[in-house]
C-alpha cells in the first residue's frame, strides 16, 4: 500500500470533506444548542437565629447590713458597803449605889445619935443628884415574928425618911421598904450578929 505524501494529505482530506458536504441532500439537522446548565442551586443555609439577647441579670441591691449598736453596758453601782452593825454594848448591869447603913437599938425605931452624921451625908448626896431616887430598906433581927419585924422595920424606914425630909430632901425621891427579918445581913444568934441586922440600908440606882 502506497503511502500518501504527507504534504498531499493536507489537501486531500479537506477536499473530500467539502465534496461530501455538497453532495449530501439530507436536511442538515442542526443540533439544538444545549440548554445551559441550570445554575447550581446554592442552598444558603438559614442564617443562624440571632442569639437571644442576654437577659440582664438583676444585680441584687446590696442590703445594707445594719449592725445593731451594742446595748449599753449598764454597770450597776457598787453595792453599798454595809458596815457590820455594831452590836450595841450589853447594858451595864445596874449596880445599886450603896449609901451606907444606920443602926437601931433592939426593938426601937428612934434615930440614934451616931446615925445623924450619916443621914446628913445621904441628904447632901441626894441634893447633888436631884433626879436620883433612894430606897430606904429596913431590916430587923431574928427575934420576934415576921409580921412584927416587918412592922418594926417600916417604922424605922419612915423615921429615916422623915429625918431626910427635914434636911431638905424631896420626899418623892424617897421610898420606904421593910423586909423584917427575911433578909439578914449576917446569920447567927449572938448579940453582935443580931445588932448588925437591926439596920437601915440606903440604896440608889
Amino acid at each position: 500500500m502506497k503511502t500518501f505524501n504527507p504534504s498531499l494529505r493536507s489537501f486531500v482530506i479537506p477536499g473530500m470533506l467539502f465534496l461530501s458536504s455538497c453532495c449530501c441532500t439530507r436536511d442538515v439537522i442542526v443540533a439544538p444548542k444545549p440548554k445551559p446548565a441550570p445554575a447550581p442551586v446554592v442552598v444558603v443555609p438559614p442564617a443562624p437565629a440571632p442569639a437571644p439577647a442576654p437577659v440582664p441579670v438583676p444585680v441584687p441591691v446590696p442590703v445594707p447590713v445594719v449592725v445593731p449598736e451594742p446595748a449599753p453596758v449598764i454597770v450597776p453601782p457598787p453595792a453599798p458597803v454595809v458596815e457590820p452593825q455594831q452590836q450595841p454594848p450589853a447594858p451595864t448591869p445596874v449596880v445599886p449605889r450603896i449609901l451606907g447603913d444606920i443602926f437601931f437599938d433592939f426593938d426601937k425605931s428612934q434615930i440614934r445619935k451616931d446615925a445623924i452624921s450619916h443621914l446628913q451625908e445621904v441628904a447632901d448626896w441626894m441634893k447633888a443628884n436631884p433626879t436620883k431616887e433612894v430606897s430606904i430598906e429596913a431590916h430587923a433581927d431574928a427575934k420576934g415574928t415576921s409580921e412584927y419585924n416587918r412592922a418594926l422595920g417600916l417604922r424605922r424606914a419612915n423615921a429615916a425618911k422623915n429625918y431626910l425630909v427635914k434636911l431638905g430632901v424631896d420626899p418623892a425621891l424617897l421610898k420606904a421598904v421593910s423586909y423584917g427579918k427575911e433578909k439578914p445581913f449576917v446569920t447567927g444568934n449572938s448579940d453582935d450578929i443580931l445588932a448588925q441586922n437591926r439596920r437601915i440600908h440606903f440604896v440608889t440606882e
